[in-house]
C-alpha cells in the first residue's frame, strides 16, 4: 500500500458523513465496508461502527470502494448505529 492509499484509508476511518435529502436520496462518505444490502435495508461499516439504514425501494446508485463514497435512492425511514459492531458475520456463525 503506497502512502496515498494509506492516507485515503486513514481519512475514511476518521471522517464520514450522511446526507439525506427529502427522505429519498442518501449520500454517504467514509464507508469502510458494505456488509449487506437489499431493497429494504443497507448494512454498512463506517468508522468501526455498524450503520443500518432501512426503508423501501432502496437502490444503490453509486459506490466507489476506493474512496468510501455511496449514494442510494428510495424511501428512507431509519438510520441506526450499533456501537458494538463485531465484524464479519461469518466469523460469528463459525465460532
Amino acid at each position: 500500500m503506497d502512502s496515498n492509499q494509506s492516507q485515503i484509508k486513514n481519512n475514511m476511518q476518521a471522517n464520514y458523513s450522511i446526507i439525506l435529502n427529502n427522505q429519498s436520496k442518501l449520500s454517504l462518505t467514509g464507508i469502510q465496508e458494505v456488509i449487506s444490502t437489499n431493497d429494504k435495508m443497507l448494512i454498512l461499516k463506517t468508522n468501526g461502527k455498524k450503520l443500518t439504514i432501512s426503508g423501501n425501494d432502496i437502490n444503490i446508485t453509486k459506490l466507489i470502494v476506493d474512496t468510501g463514497e455511496m449514494e442510494a435512492t428510495g424511501t428512507f425511514d431509519s438510520i441506526k448505529y450499533d456501537k458494538t459492531f463485531t465484524g464479519n458475520i461469518f466469523k460469528r456463525f463459525f465460532k
